[in-house]
């Protein structure tokens, strides 16, 4: 059994890979700190899940050797981009150097990335207490299909998005599926030697306590530029919040929605640098200007080319990210239209061109054909309008643990947003992000449907963009009630010079991940927990036959099985080709004879040339645990071959036994 000492290479190769080809990719670029961190995990999606594409169309295996020749190319892009960037500041003559400088990390990047590590290590003390077992995986409906398609990716060498949904979908050539979530568990896998299960425990360990803290200090670190004691509390606190990183680790479960919705900060980072310019108060008005105008260039082409990731992890995070950069534009626009110095023409002109924009993303979330299939999916709505609104107001959406002292810490931080102009974008995106979530989660109305079309209308994705806002706003909260404490104590108290409002908030930081039990890793082990706790599919005596099928079942030889059953699972926890690789899909006729009439090979002529062109040789029967009396079993009913001749028993574990099928071995009834 894997036991969490011997996972930890595991997860060390999993940080690589989401980590260091957009690192190189990015410092290439030019940028540097803070917001290189939060950039290099979407620039590795995307570098990773477009290679990916890439060697599917082209008829070459997908693996470390290719995903490594395009890491070079992207990086020689970059220093393209570097170049031209170092070229528009007015007056250089230093290259690169004199916009992104060349020297050591800076203190201010150092702190930044120890307040990530704790929080970082809250995380992972949270996943790793709410899983137990790191080759334990949560037995969902959504988990059937991502562990299969992992499978049938490494088995076949193609881990295209184009290619992904076949899994199914077997008859077709291609099916649109977003895979760079799967990419990423592939390379690890193939990079560590590990087993499926084991590589996707330490992808999910690295999304939590590497990339969620680090896209959370570099969206912090824009925000609040030249508060190094914020940035370090936003990292402490990136691990306080239930809903994400955790929610989409267990629940569904939605893994490529939980890695999507991890990257959104460091690419919101990237817009904000782009909005405002690079930050350097040493410098005169003339080199100010020239640094904005040249820092603004890296960060854009940074994050144009982290959305394909972001797209390819799941495309409904890039109607979240459109959400909030559309949410801070519009503040931008406002502020500057509300100003003395603008002008009636140009102030309508501007309001009419965001209406236009509102307009347009209204049709492309309600309307468009790009979204017709995901707005099909409707949930009933769990809970009220105002019992919605209080959960998002307490930070605990979808019932996760209320982060008392957290929650606190962000309405602090609402004050004080909406108090200072230069954060109200913040403040608006958080409102909007838990307009749209109270909508879902209280409403089954018209319009609630419209809006929620490319969230499946499943509150659950939507309660988890609460950490994207959440988080900034309660470093914010920390800061504020910091230097109101410090004025008063200063009153009668004379405090050491070296102890900064910075200071301070960093000590703050540290005894708050302190007296909440490591940000709360209690509370969010158990929304882990949640859904990696059941055996409804296999238990442990189920788990271990499908284990020892590669020992049983000759190479070449498929699997069939009602997939409620468990027989689902044959492919990632046994490494054995089954023919139903998920709970449902568009089967094609030869599997929907199988699936309706195996029981009757010996009656139905049409039974076993289908078993001979889908080479099934063997049948995992067995009573079905996982939602029982769901009406899509009964397609399978003719895999129930308990008792009928034609079908020899040769191993039984638990609720399973494994056939062998003879009853298509002689020749008459093997003609096609």
């Amino acid at each position: 059994m894997t036991t969490w000492s011997a996972l930890l290479p595991v997860v060390l190769v999993a940080a690589g890979v989401l980590l260091v080809p957009g690192a190189l990719t990015a410092w290439a670029a030019g940028l540097r700190g803070t917001l290189a961190l939060g950039a290099a995990a979407p620039l590795s999606v995307t570098t990773i899940s477009l290679t990916a594409v890439v060697a599917g169309r082209a008829g070459v295996r997908f693996g470390p050797g290719v995903v490594l020749v395009a890491t070079v190319a992207g990086v020689l892009v970059a220093l393209l981009v570097g170049v031209v960037s170092s070229r528009v500041r007015w007056g250089a003559r230093a290259g690169f150097a004199g916009v992104t400088g060349w020297a050591r990390p800076a203190p201010a990047t150092v702190a930044a990335v120890a307040g990530a590590a704790v929080g970082g290590l809250c995380a992972a003390a949270a996943v790793v207490r709410g899983i137990g077992d790191p080759a334990v995986f949560p037995q969902t409906f959504d988990a059937v299909f991502h562990l299969n398609a992992v499978e049938r990716a490494l088995q076949s060498g193609n881990a295209s998005s184009l290619w992904l949904g076949t899994v199914a979908a077997p008859d077709h050539s291609a099916v649109f599926y977003p895979a760079a979530w799967h990419d990423v568990v592939v390379l690890v896998v193939q990079g560590s030697g590990s087993s499926v299960t084991a590589g996707v425990t330490a992808v999910s360990i690295v999304l939590a306590a590497v990339v969620w803290p680090l896209s959370c200090v570099a969206l912090a670190a824009e925000a609040f530029r030249g508060r190094t004691g914020t940035v370090v509390a936003a990292g402490v606190l990136s691990a306080a919040f239930g809903a994400t990183p955790f929610l989409l680790l267990s629940y569904g479960t939605l893994w490529p929605n939980a890695l999507a919705t991890a990257l959104l900060p460091g690419i919101l980072a990237c817009g904000l640098r782009v909005w405002r310019g690079p930050w350097n108060p040493t410098a005169g008005v003339h080199r100010a200007v020239g640094l904005r105008a040249a820092g603004r260039v890296a960060p854009a082409v940074v994050a144009a080319g982290s959305v394909p990731g972001l797209a390819l992890a799941h495309p409904n995070a890039v109607l979240s990210l459109l959400l909030q950069t559309t949410v801070i534009g519009t503040v931008a626009v406002g502020t500057w239209a509300s100003g003395p110095r603008t002008s009636w023409p140009a102030r309508t002109a501007v309001v009419a061109g965001v209406a236009v924009v509102l307009v347009a993303e209204a049709w492309l979330v309600a309307a468009s054909p790009l979204f017709a299939t995901t707005r099909r999916t409707s949930w009933p709505a769990r809970q009220s309008l105002a019992q919605a609104a209080g959960e998002w107001t307490l930070a605990a959406p979808m019932r996760t643990p209320v982060p008392w002292l957290a929650a606190v810490l962000v309405l602090v931080g609402v004050v004080i947003a909406a108090r200072r102009r230069e954060h109200w974008w913040l403040l608006a995106c958080h409102a909007t992000a838990g307009a749209l979530f109270v909508l879902v989660a209280g409403s089954d109305g018209p319009f609630a449907r419209a809006l929620s079309g490319p969230w499946y209308d499943d509150p659950f994705r939507l309660a988890a963009l609460l950490g994207v806002t959440a988080v900034p706003l309660a470093a914010l909260g920390l800061e504020g009630a910091v230097t109101t404490l410090r004025r008063r104590v200063a009153r009668d108290l004379r405090l050491p010079d070296g102890l900064t409002i910075g200071v301070l908030v960093t000590i703050a930081a540290i005894v708050v991940a302190g007296v909440t039990g490591g940000t709360y890793a209690g509370a969010n082990s158990r929304v882990v927990a949640t859904w990696y706790g059941g055996h409804g599919l296999a238990g442990p005596e189920e788990l271990e036959l499908l284990r020892r099928l590669p020992d049983i079942v000759p190479r070449g030889e498929v699997v069939a099985g009602n997939p409620w059953n468990g027989s689902s699972l044959a492919g990632p926890v046994g490494g054995v080709a089954t023919l139903f690789p998920h709970l449902n899909g568009d089967w094609g006729v030869d599997r929907d004879v199988v699936a309706g009439h195996l029981d009757r090979a010996a009656s139905d002529p049409r039974v076993c040339p289908a078993v001979r062109r889908l080479h099934v040789g063997f049948v995992l029967d067995g009573a079905v645990a996982f939602w029982p009396g769901d009406r899509r079993q009964a397609r399978y009913a003719g895999l129930a071959v308990h008792g009928v001749a034609g079908f020899e028993p040769v191993a039984t574990a638990g609720r399973l036994t494994l056939y062998r099928v003879t009853a298509c071995d002689s020749a008459t009834s093997l003609r096609p």
